[in-house]
C-alpha cells in the first residue's frame, strides 16, 4: 500500500471519528435539556410524567404533572364551541402540548374560507379552556367551525380547508383527528343559513347633507354628540357597550370610507347585532333630527321622501322590530348575542 493510500485510509478514518464525536457531543447536549426540564428522577427522563402501568391493572394511563404543568386555574372555562352554529374537529395530542407553542401555531390558523374558526382546548389535568394559556399543557385542541354567516352557508371548499387546517396542527403536535359526519355538517350549514336569511332585518334613515362634507368634520360632529368607534365604524352604545345602531359615512364604516368627503349619511339598525330597546325606530329618528340639526341635513326614509318625527310609520316600524327581536329570541338568536354576532357577521 503507498504512502498516498495509507494517508487516505488515515483521513478516512478521522473523518469517522469526527461524526461520532460530534453526534455524542449532540446527544449529550440533548440529554443535558431534557434534565433541565424534566427534574431527575427513578424514571427514565423521555417517559417522565406517565404513570408505570401494572399488566395487572384494567385502568387506563394517566399524566402525572410536574411542578410548573399544573393548570393555572382549578377550573372549567364556561365557554365552549356552539352546537347550534359550530361544527367541532377533536385533535388529541399523543404527549401534552405546551400552551405557548399552540397560540404561536394556531394565530394564522383562523379561518377557513369566510367561516371564523376558534378554538378550545382541554388542559394535560382535565380542565376545559375557552383561552388557551401560554404556561399550561394541553392534550387536546377542538376546533370550532362557524357554519354559516352573511357569505352564506359553510360551503365544501371551506370545509376541506378545515380539515387541511385540522391535520397541520395534528402533524405538526403528533396528534388524531376526529372529524364530525361531513354531510350532516353541510346539511345543518344549509338550514342554519336558511334560518338566518329569514331573521335578516336591517332598517335605517338617511340624511341628505347640502353637498359634499368633509368626512373629518361629520366625525367631530358625531363624536360630540356621543357616537363611539366601534369595530370598523361609529355607533350609538347602549349603556351597557352594546351597539344600537350604526353610522355609516356614504354608505360605508367609518374606517372604510376613502373619499374626503360624502353626500350623505346613514343611520343604520343592523337588527340581529343591535341592543334591544324599547321603540328602537322612534330612537333613531330622534337621534337622526339631532345629528341631522348640527349637519344642517335633510331626513329621508328609504324611499328618498322626507321623515317627519310624526309619521305614523315610525310607531309600525317599531312594532315590526319588536316582531323581529322577538322571532330571534324565540330562535335561540337572540339579537346582541355572540351567537348573533357569529352568524351576522
Amino acid at each position: 500500500m503507498s504512502s498516498l493510500q495509507i494517508s487516505i485510509v488515515i483521513l478516512g478514518v478521522l473523518a469517522i471519528l469526527g461524526v461520532v464525536a460530534y453526534n455524542w457531543l449532540q446527544e449529550k447536549k440533548a440529554q443535558q435539556r431534557i434534565r433541565e426540564q424534566f427534574p431527575a428522577s427513578e424514571h427514565d427522563p423521555l417517559l417522565h410524567g406517565m404513570h408505570a402501568i401494572n399488566p395487572s391493572e384494567s385502568k387506563e394511563p394517566s399524566f402525572n404533572l410536574e411542578e410548573g404543568q399544573v393548570s393555572v386555574t382549578q377550573e372549567h372555562d364556561e365557554e365552549s364551541p356552539d352546537a347550534l352554529c359550530e361544527a367541532v374537529f377533536d385533535i388529541q395530542f399523543v404527549m401534552p402540548v405546551l400552551g405557548s407553542q399552540l397560540i404561536s401555531h394556531l394565530q394564522s390558523l383562523r379561518s377557513a374560507g369566510q367561516k371564523a374558526i376558534r378554538y378550545f382546548a382541554t388542559t394535560s389535568d382535565g380542565y376545559h379552556r375557552a383561552r388557551i394559556q401560554p404556561s399550561e399543557m394541553y392534550s387536546s385542541v377542538q376546533m370550532a367551525l362557524l357554519l354559516a354567516n352573511r357569505s352564506g352557508p359553510l360551503r365544501i371548499e371551506e370545509w376541506d380547508r378545515a380539515v387541511v387546517l385540522a391535520d397541520n396542527i395534528a402533524q405538526t403536535f403528533d396528534g388524531t383527528i376526529e372529524l364530525p359526519n361531513k354531510e350532516d355538517v353541510l346539511a345543518r350549514a344549509v338550514q342554519l343559513d336558511e334560518l338566518c336569511a329569514r331573521l335578516e332585518a336591517q332598517v335605517g334613515v338617511k340624511l341628505v347633507l347640502e353637498g359634499t362634507q368633509p368626512v373629518k368634520a361629520i366625525l367631530t360632529i358625531a363624536n360630540r354628540l356621543g357616537y363611539s368607534e366601534y369595530g370598523r365604524g361609529h355607533v350609538r352604545l347602549h349603556e351597557n357597550g352594546k351597539p344600537i345602531f350604526m353610522l355609516l359615512l356614504g354608505g360605508e364604516l367609518s374606517a372604510d370610507v376613502r373619499s374626503a368627503g360624502v353626500d350623505f349619511v346613514e343611520l343604520l339598525i343592523d337588527v340581529p347585532n343591535s341592543q334591544v330597546i324599547d321603540k328602537p325606530f322612534t330612537y333613531l329618528v330622534k337621534c337622526a333630527y339631532e345629528l341631522a340639526k348640527a349637519l344642517n341635513a335633510q331626513v329621508v326614509d328609504d324611499q328618498g321622501q322626507p321623515l317627519n318625527p310624526d309619521n305614523r310609520a315610525i310607531p309600525m316600524m317599531d312594532e315590526q322590530l319588536a316582531q323581529v327581536y322577538q322571532e330571534l329570541e324565540n330562535d335561540g338568536l337572540a339579537a346582541g348575542s355572540e351567537r348573533a354576532a357569529r352568524l351576522f357577521s
